[in-house]
Order: C-alpha cells, then structure tokens, then sequence
C-alpha cells in the first residue's frame, strides 16, 4: 500500500511539472509565407506540413516548434487576449510572419518574431504601397513597410493572388510567387504611428533599467510591436503598443542558463 501511495505522488508531481510546459501552445492553424501549412493543438503537439515538431519552451507565453525536415523554427507567443502570434525562420535566410486562423480576430493573430536581423531602417521611410511582380514564376521580394495590415488594392495578373498561398508579408517586404502581380498597400493607420527602432529600444530599456542591443523588432497585429533585445543578463521580449507605452520585459534565455 506504501508503495502504491509513492508511486501516485511521484505521478502526481511529473504530471504538475509537465503540464505548464506545454502551456504556451495554443490552438491555431496558420499559413506560413512559401506554403508552410502549421496546425497546432491546444498544450501541443504542433504540426509542420503535417510533420510533429520538436517544441522548446521559454516561458508561459512563448515557445518555439523545431521542423528538422525542412529546418523551419516556429516563433508561437501568446498575448494579452490570449490569441497567438506565429513567425517563422528556414534556410537561407528565410523568415516571415504566419497569417493565423484560431476563432480571434485577423488582427490579433497576426505577428510574431525571432529572425535575427541587423538591419534597422526606418520603417517610415518605406513606401506603403509598391506594385510587385513575380515572373517565370519565380519569388521576388518588393521593399514595403509592413507593419500593420497591408492588403491587394490591384490585382494585376490573371493568376489569383492568394495570401500565405503565392504571397505575404517579411518584416520589410512584401514578396509574391508562381505568377502572382499586384499593387499592395499598408492601409493600418497605426503603421504610420508605431515607435521606429530607435525609440522603442530606448523605451524597451527604460523600462529594463539596462542598455540593450535590438535583435529585431515586427509587428503584432495593429495595436502592438514585439521586440526581441539583448540584454547583459540575457535576451529578453519586449511587448510595446503602438503609442510607445510598454506592457512587458520578459526574458527568453538567460546568460549562462
């Protein structure tokens, strides 16, 4: 019986231990740019082109998806409401933000981070509508900024441009594929309103109290910028709304850990 009454508690404390593990995983289906189809069930498991991908959590609120097949890496983080952000990163330099689908609004599920990125242009200074064109069917990317939503005011070619299909949206781009031609335009107001780089790593680490170096920084959805910021105790994310006031600094990986 004392055996028994061991066993049930030893039981009962992996089970405490391994359930919040999987807490940062919600339910979504998404559609990443270059075809990549992701479904996830609620606490896992996540799927990659219908592949089960290794998952590596961060924290309550983040957790990365590791497809070994095809060397993509999943961003998933979820926000205050509870609706999920999904970017991606692949080989050669592949990165992008993932259209989610879960029951939230559009604007919500959009974002999401985790592509190292030196650059740190000024998104303002980008145009919000450029006309893009894919020929011999081949990808190409068009400098745009993104930030918010972005939509096709023209459709140009008699291939159907379909978003997440033969084309979406990089962090400065937009970038169309397999025929597709079209005039896009960035029609969120808060695009035009959101802190440049500068100013929202300088509020991002006011709010630290340390001087951090700015890995990247995208859009979530309309109301809110997600950064990702170096730190000397760690890397850390940093959750800002669009009118520079931040939510939170929380770590990802601590120095040394």
């Amino acid at each position: 019986m004392r055996h028994h009454r061991l066993s049930l508690t030893v039981a009962l404390l992996a089970s405490a231990f391994a359930a919040p593990a999987m807490a940062a995983v919600p339910f979504f289906n998404a559609s990443c740019p270059g075809g990549i189809d992701v479904h996830a069930d609620e606490g896992g498991p996540v799927y990659v082109q219908g592949r089960e991908a290794t998952l590596k959590r961060f924290n309550d609120r983040y957790v990365e998806a590791r497809d070994a097949n095809s060397g993509t890496t999943l961003s998933i983080s979820t926000g205050d409401d509870g609706a999920p952000q999904v970017s991606y990163t692949g080989r050669g330099g592949a990165n992008g933000i993932c259209q989610v689908s879960s029951g939230g609004s559009t604007a919500a599920a959009e974002g999401g981070r985790h592509h190292r990125d030196q650059d740190r242009d000024d998104d303002a200074a980008l145009p919000r509508e450029v006309t893009c064109e894919s020929t011999d069917q081949r990808q190409v990317s068009c400098d745009m900024d993104t930030r918010g939503t972005v939509e096709i005011v023209r459709q140009l070619s008699r291939t159907r441009c379909e978003q997440g299909s033969n084309w979406g949206l990089s962090r400065h781009s937009v970038w169309v594929n397999g025929g597709c031609r079209a005039t896009f335009r960035n029609v969120s107001k808060a695009a035009a309103n959101a802190p440049a780089g500068d100013t929202a790593l300088g509020s991002c680490n006011a709010s630290k109290g340390a001087q951090g170096t700015l890995v990247t920084q995208v859009p979530v959805g309309t109301d809110y910028q997600e950064l990702i910021i170096d730190y000397p105790d760690g890397r850390f994310l940093c959750m800002m709304n669009n009118n520079g006031r931040v939510q939170s600094v929380t770590p990802m990986r601590r120095r040394g850990g």
